[in-house]
């Protein structure tokens, strides 16, 4: 189990790079496109659809199992004193197997979509530029069932007593 952790762990600090690299591309390219319509009157082609169908996808999607992993998604704790530390510990593993389901169907219904624009191998066409846009099609999948994955090997370090505390941090 350990090295699951540690490969689990060592991937989800890899993603949320690339898309950490990907806001910088995005950041790069918006940059390169408005310095030369202001100054040399020229478009660099594609920026919308490669801000849409790649960039936004990375910085949203590729980081989302370090989000998990570090339990940094927003969380209301409204009523968490009343439960104690049983009481939070149990809602915790309710809550890592409604988010594992939740991730599954995501991923599977992405992984659909990814495979059909795979089959007619999709692309956009702009400003007489073809970009192909299947690959991106396929980060959801990647990142929905990661960021599952993370919630699963969750619920073991829930259960152990003496993991419980880095559980709650996030699994390291």
């Amino acid at each position: 189990m350990g090295l699951l952790y540690r490969l689990v762990d060592r991937l989800t600090g890899f993603l949320s790079y690339l898309g950490m690299i990907g806001v910088m591309a995005m950041m790069l390219h918006i940059c390169a496109d408005v310095i030369g319509r202001t100054v040399l009157s020229i478009s660099v082609p594609a920026t919308l659809e490669m801000v849409t169908r790649y960039y936004m996808l990375m910085l949203v999607l590729l980081p989302l199992a370090w989000v998990e992993k570090t339990r940094s998604m927003i969380a209301v704790e409204a009523f968490s004193a009343v439960f104690g530390k049983l009481g939070l510990r149990i809602l915790d593993v309710f809550v890592a197997v409604i988010s594992v389901g939740i991730y599954a169907v995501l991923a599977s219904g992405t992984w659909s979509k990814a495979e059909e624009q795979f089959d007619v191998g999709a692309y956009i066409t702009a400003l007489d530029a073809t970009i192909i846009i299947w690959p991106g099609y396929f980060v959801l999948p990647f990142g929905f069932a990661l960021a599952g994955l993370v919630c699963l090997i969750r619920i073991p370090l829930l259960f152990s007593s003496q993991a419980a505390p880095n559980a709650a941090k996030g699994i390291s």
